[in-house]
């Protein structure tokens, strides 16, 4: 799948200039490594895994950023949360811009340990799915606010301009926004929103629990989420809280 440019790049770019650490965040399947891999080339990259302690980050955080020094980006930064106070004591040692990018896909644990942890140190940009003019490779690193609201008059004077789209829009809607499914064969695109449901669902219910959401088993099957019980501890609660107007 050929890479199609993404708005955010030279927001990126820009933020490393003056920033130690930028978090690219972003629901699973939005472009997060990818954006990562082709903004920053040259920068080393580690994928962290919820079994496998890499590189001893999560033993030893000190000996793994000695051992892999900036520019590094951190993908999956959820999975070696021990991270967070090893770089925070290292960019404030340094001082130094652009040295970390960290991403992650479960949005819950990386804002709430980076914000709270990182606060003042890291800034974040917040990744979405692709855009109309990013699928249609017309992506412009100004957005169209910008530039009206810096001259209205010479704005509206501009000929109306479509997006480059070599597809209908029923395809487009059937595809959906995601980048993986914009490459894809139309017979397979089904499957690919199909798998995507199921592993977020299934990961959703999982971290419910340590929210003190409820407690869940569930078995989730290729036609749907069977749940056979779901029991929220917090209803009660919740259900007594006064409305406000």
């Amino acid at each position: 799948m050929n890479y199609k440019p993404r708005l955010v790049t030279e927001r990126l770019h820009r933020l490393l200039d003056h920033f130690p650490i930028v978090v690219i965040s972003g629901a699973r399947q939005v472009g997060k490594t990818t954006l990562a891999a082709h903004a920053l080339p040259h920068w080393q990259s580690v994928v962290f895994d919820p079994s496998v302690d890499v590189g001893n980050a999560r033993a030893d955080p000190d000996l793994f950023l000695d051992n892999h020094p900036p520019p590094l980006v951190l993908d999956e930064i959820q999975f070696a949360p021990e991270l967070v106070a090893a770089l925070k004591r290292r960019v404030d040692q340094s001082g130094q811009p652009g040295q970390y990018v960290l991403t992650g896909s479960q949005q819950w644990s990386v804002l709430k340990t980076a914000s709270e942890s990182l606060a003042g140190r890291a800034v974040f940009v917040d990744l979405e799915s692709f855009s109309l003019s990013e699928i249609g490779g017309a992506a412009s690193a100004e957005h169209w606010l910008h530039r009206y609201l810096a001259d209205p008059g010479g704005f509206a004077a501009l000929p109306a301009s479509g997006h480059c789209l070599t597809r209908t829009p029923y395809e487009q809607l059937w595809r959906g926004f995601l980048p993986e499914a914009d490459g894809l064969h139309l017979d397979l695109v089904g499957e690919f929103h199909r798998a995507y449901v199921r592993t977020s669902a299934s990961r959703a219910v999982t971290w419910m629990s340590p929210f003190g959401l409820g407690h869940t088993h569930t078995s989730v099957h290729a036609g749907g989420i069977a749940s056979d019980r779901i029991r929220f501890r917090s209803l009660a609660s919740v259900m007594s809280l006064p409305l406000g107007r």
